[in-house]
């Protein structure tokens, strides 16, 4: 039997169909394929989350603008309730400015961070004071900033905590994903 979390944290790898769009005449090709293997949306809403989340549970679940819809449905497939953006984080240069990465709209600078609740947590937090927005570095493809974690924490306390899709391991927190030694089984 797996140990069950307060806390679930996950940035799922989300399928963008691995299409080229035309952005001026120049052909743009999405590269999150080609980092990591990626899942379709109905195995990300599959998988036994159910099997590993406590009674009184928060999600932190990363998406970017053109997957809210379905990370809105991960949510509600995993049993929780959508509640808010709980991070939303401002990608910075190591210089300071802003990024602006290409998509088929507009140019993007940010990644939400949904979060979605079970139970009681809500009455569990142990803060109201905790900040949204964050603004940090951009480094590694895909890789979400610590301060995130950090802020989680700060909210809700030292409590039973998952990171779901981890790539290492982060002091406190079970990991759960392919290129880490998992903590669990799902």
């Amino acid at each position: 039997m797996n140990k069950k979390y307060q806390i679930i944290y996950a940035d799922p790898p989300w399928d963008f169909g691995c299409k080229a769009y035309q952005d001026g005449g120049r052909d743009m090709l999405l590269l999150s394929e080609t980092k990591y293997k990626t899942m379709s949306i109905q195995d990300i809403k599959n998988l036994p989350i159910s099997n590993i989340i406590d009674n009184d549970c928060a999600l932190f679940l990363w998406t970017t603008d053109a997957h809210l819809e379905f990370a809105i449905q991960v949510i509600n497939s995993w049993g929780f309730k959508y509640k808010t953006i709980g991070f939303l984080w401002l990608k910075k240069y190591a210089n300071g400015s802003r990024v602006y990465n290409f998509a088929p709209w507009t140019l993007k600078s940010s990644e939400m961070c949904l979060l979605g609740l079970k139970g009681r947590m809500g009455k569990l937090k142990k803060k109201n004071n905790v900040k949204g927005l964050v603004e940090e570095t951009r480094t590694d493809h895909s890789k979400k900033p610590n301060e995130v974690r950090n802020r989680i924490v700060e909210l809700f306390g030292d409590i039973p905590r998952i990171e779901l899709f981890a790539r290492k391991k982060t002091e406190g927190w079970d990991v759960w994903g392919n290129e880490v030694e998992s903590n669990i089984e799902l």
